[in-house]
């Protein structure tokens, strides 16, 4: 079934996807149920607060469960690594490395000592990190570097739409991720003002972020921002690998959001909420409309679907619009029957 011969790298891949996957079900589904501890709602996981004097409770429902998103695409990565093998593979997880050493990071660094939550989160980053590393490490006499000693930055794209198309991408995933890592307060800052008139309510989850919610967002989107920085910098050739779990990451992401608005859960009150809004349905369009216009440049050589190349070139297509249609209904029935 699996593509990679190393045990422990199936070992360590292997639990590292469970876990993006669980943490992502969590955040996605139940983020409002996973930040007040799932008193009133049901949570695979949660923080463990149910006092509503923590000053952790109910803070950053919905930053959670967009994190969760993030989670996701990183989770398809995981799997495409262990199910169509590692060689080349760099391309993942090298970005994705950095991510997890970034997140590790801004959960220590900025962990509330105030909060009563659980330290489970915390001490997983560590783990998580380390393990996915050493699944890197494994894999390199499968030829998981493979390309990586070729590589030399520049320029490699010549389609002009794709090429403005990743540039946005990268200027956009910088600005959002530099400030999240680094200065998680200032942007908390300017997305709820003094005179925020949107729902703060932290018995619904919908209260402010915590600079550790917005820290991990960064790190997350760093991942996303260099896998489209490498399309950019290396060329289009075989990048499916990168692009195919950006692309699924940001329908889910606007699925997810599009849903909310619906619910009254989405923040949409202040220009900074507006802003962000925004940012993901046309990170999702930049994404995908670089990834068909490279189609071209060489973008799916190479790509196979469970090690077998793919022969059908409307195969990606046709499964982009049946998740889409998937994940919508899964949001919607979240939302309506669980009330999550």
């Amino acid at each position: 079934m699996f593509k990679i011969e190393s045990m422990p790298a199936k070992i360590c891949l292997g639990f590292s996807a469970l876990m993006f996957l669980l943490y992502s079900v969590s955040f996605m589904f139940f983020g409002e149920c996973y930040v007040t501890g799932g008193e009133v709602c049901f949570a695979p996981l949660d923080n463990g607060i149910t006092v509503d004097t923590d000053p952790a409770f109910g803070m950053g429902g919905p930053e959670t469960a967009f994190n969760g998103v993030l989670f996701f695409g990183i989770f398809i990565s995981t799997m495409l690594i262990l199910f169509e093998g590692a060689r080349g593979k760099w391309i993942i997880m090298l970005p994705s490395s950095l991510g997890l050493i970034s997140m590790t990071f801004g959960v220590w660094n900025y962990w509330n000592d105030e909060s009563m939550a659980g330290p489970l989160p915390k001490y997983m980053s560590i783990i998580v990190t380390l393990i996915y590393i050493g699944g890197y490490v494994s894999l390199r006499s499968e030829g998981v570097n493979e390309g990586l000693s070729d590589f030399k930055p520049g320029l490699k794209v010549k389609d002009k739409i794709a090429m403005i198309s990743l540039i946005l991408l990268v200027l956009a995933g910088l600005f959002y991720s530099i400030r999240m890592i680094f200065t998680p307060n200032d942007v908390i800052a300017e997305g709820f003002p003094a005179n925020y008139e949107g729902s703060l309510s932290t018995a619904a989850g919908l209260g402010t972020p915590l600079p550790t919610q917005v820290s991990v967002t960064g790190s997350l989107i760093l991942v996303y921002t260099l896998w489209s920085a490498l399309v950019l910098m290396d060329g289009a050739s075989g990048k499916w690998a990168v692009l195919h779990p950006s692309a699924f990451a940001f329908i889910t992401a606007t699925a997810s959001l599009y849903i909310a608005l619906i619910a009254g859960t989405a923040r949409n009150a202040s220009e900074a909420n507006q802003m962000d809004a925004l940012t993901g349905a046309v990170v999702m369009l930049l994404v995908l409309i670089s990834y068909f216009r490279l189609k071209g440049e060489g973008m799916e050589d190479g790509m196979t679907f469970m090690g077998k190349p793919v022969e059908d070139e409307s195969g990606f297509t046709n499964s982009l619009l049946l998740f889409a249609l998937i994940i919508g209904a899964l949001f919607t029935i979240n939302v309506v029957l669980l009330g999550s």
